[in-house]
């Protein structure tokens, strides 16, 4: 599965800096790149749920939580890596803001992923401790997988069109709460 996803990565940043978001479809071959392309963006929850998959068995522990840190130093130092790199050609922000940066994830334009790596990390453990905890519960995990879909993609579907859902029900895929 994460083998699919790494091509379906490359696949898509292909399509992006081709300028394949940029034409007019007239042909057979470009609805077959547009169904194409709808696989290929499930690259990112292919990563996610394969990631789950195999954290599946993770407990809290200090060795589990410390596990995090060299992930934070590869953050920092691309960050700060690719912060030098812009400003060395001219396209980098003052150091302040890039330091800022790091803190919301903006410093480097692929720290999304990291953002999210890092909430889903951190919170595996308690979301095994919540998937074990009552098995025998008649559809148990039915109801902690309609609650979960029900925070997390519902919200993001239907206020797509407009608020349709008050923000403090809003559970963004990063796991942030907002509160109004």
């Amino acid at each position: 599965m994460k083998s699919s996803a790494i091509f379906f990565v490359v696949s898509v940043h292909f399509l992006l800096n081709s300028g394949f978001y940029d034409m007019t479809i007239h042909s057979t071959l470009g609805i077959i790149w547009i169904g194409m392309r709808t696989i290929l963006i499930t690259c990112v929850p292919l990563f996610l749920v394969a990631t789950g998959f195999l954290m599946n068995r993770k407990q809290l522990s200090a060795q589990y939580v410390l596990g995090i840190v060299p992930v934070i130093v590869s953050y920092l130092g691309i960050s700060l890596l690719v912060w030098g790199t812009l400003s060395a050609v001219g396209k980098g922000s003052d150091f302040s803001t890039a330091i800022n940066g790091i803190f919301d994830y903006s410093t480097d334009s692929y720290s999304w992923y990291v953002e999210i790596y890092l909430g889903l990390y951190l919170f595996i453990p308690l979301l095994n401790i919540i998937w074990n905890y009552k098995k025998e519960i008649k559809n148990y995990h039915l109801y902690i997988v309609f609650i979960s879909s029900l925070l997390t993609f519902l919200p993001s579907l239907l206020n797509s069109f407009g608020k349709v859902i008050p923000d403090y029900l809003m559970l963004s895929l990063n796991l942030r709460v907002t509160i109004v």
